[in-house]
C-alpha cells in the first residue's frame, strides 16, 4: 500500500523494491496486435531488458563487463530475478544474456528453459502455422484472419464467458485438477486469481466494476483476460545444446525450488541442469 508505510509483511529491507511484471497477454498487461511478435522465451526475456532500460536499471547498449570468469566488474545496483514456471526459463536466460545486471537467480517450478530435439524443429514451425491460421480466423475475423488492423482486446472479447465469478473460479480449479501430477489449488487462492484475471463479460456497460472491486456484483458474467495464443505452440523451442549454453554462462548464485507434488518435470533434464548450475568448489 503506496499510502500507508506501516503495511508491510515480513522483516525485508525498506530500501528493497519488489517488481512484478505482467509479460503481454498476461494478468492486467494488454494484448499484442495480430501481427505481433511470437511467443518466443527470448521475447520474453526483451520486455525485461526494455523494463530494466525504461527505469534506468541499465541499458541493453552498455558493454558488458563481465570477465573471462564471469564475475561481473559492473559498479550498478543489480537485481534478484524470480521466475516461477516459464518465468525460471526466462530468468535463466536473462541472467545468461545480461550477467552483469542480476545478483542472483530464484527458479520456481522451472529449472530453466525446455529443450527439444533439433530434428523436431520443422515439426514445430508447421504446427505452429497451422495453429496460427486457423486460430487467427476466429480470433480476428474483421482482419482477414491475421492482419494488423485489429485492435490488442479483439481476442479478449471472444474469450468464454462464465455466468458468475464463483462458475470462473471452479474452471480455474479443475484446470488444476486435471494438470499432470498431483497438484493442488486451494478455492482461496483460486479466487485471489480469478478476481485478478478477469473482465465484467460486458466491459461497455459503465454499471459494471472491475471484480477486484469491492463493489462488483459477483453474480455478474465474467471472461478471463489472457491472450488465449498464449496458448499456442511456439514456432522455436531451444534445444539441449542451447540451453546447456545458457547454463553456462549463468555465474551468480541460483536458488532452485520444486515441489513434491508440481508440475512433473523430466528427471534427466532437471538432473543436468542441476550438474551445470552446481558451484564448482574446487574454484570457489
Amino acid at each position: 500500500d503506496d499510502d500507508d508505510d506501516d503495511d508491510h509483511n515480513g522483516d525485508a529491507d525498506d530500501a528493497t523494491e519488489i517488481i512484478a511484471l505482467d509479460f503481454p497477454g498476461h494478468g492486467l498487461s494488454g494484448h499484442k496486435s495480430p501481427d505481433g511478435p511470437p511467443q518466443l522465451l527470448a521475447e520474453y526475456a526483451y520486455y525485461v531488458v526494455e523494463f530494466f532500460d525504461a527505469v534506468g536499471w541499465g541499458s541493453p547498449f552498455e558493454e558488458s563487463t563481465t570477465s573471462t570468469a564471469g564475475t561481473s566488474t559492473a559498479a550498478r545496483d543489480k537485481v534478484i530475478v524470480i521466475g516461477h514456471s516459464m518465468g525460471a526459463g526466462v530468468a535463466v536466460v536473462l541472467g545468461a544474456s545480461f550477467p552483469e545486471w542480476c545478483a542472483s537467480l530464484v527458479l520456481l517450478e522451472g529449472a530453466g528453459p525446455l529443450a527439444r530435439n533439433a530434428d523436431d524443429a520443422p515439426r514445430h514451425v508447421r504446427a505452429a502455422c497451422r495453429r496460427r491460421i486457423r486460430s487467427n480466423r476466429l480470433l480476428f475475423p474483421d482482419d482477414g484472419g491475421g492482419g494488423a488492423s485489429s485492435s490488442s482486446s479483439a481476442s479478449s472479447s471472444r474469450a468464454k464467458i462464465y455466468e458468475n465469478v464463483d462458475a470462473a473460479i471452479e474452471a480455474r480449479l479443475d484446470t488444476a485438477r486435471r494438470m499432470p501430477g498431483d497438484q493442488y489449488l486451494s478455492a482461496e487462492a483460486a479466487r485471489d486469481m480469478v478476481l485478478r484475471a478477469t473482465v465484467p463479460a460486458t466491459p461497455t456497460d459503465p454499471s459494471t466494476s472491475s471484480p477486484t472491486d469491492p463493489s462488483f456484483d459477483p453474480s455478474t458474467p465474467v471472461a478471463f483476460r489472457h491472450d488465449p495464443r498464449l496458448q499456442w505452440p511456439s514456432l522455436q523451442y531451444y534445444t539441449r545444446e542451447q540451453v546447456e549454453s545458457f547454463y553456462r554462462r549463468v555465474a551468480h548464485p541460483v536458488c532452485l525450488l520444486t515441489a513434491e507434488d508440481g508440475w512433473p518435470v523430466d528427471a534427466r533434464a532437471e538432473e543436468a541442469a542441476r550438474e551445470v548450475l552446481r558451484p564448482d568448489c574446487a574454484e570457489r
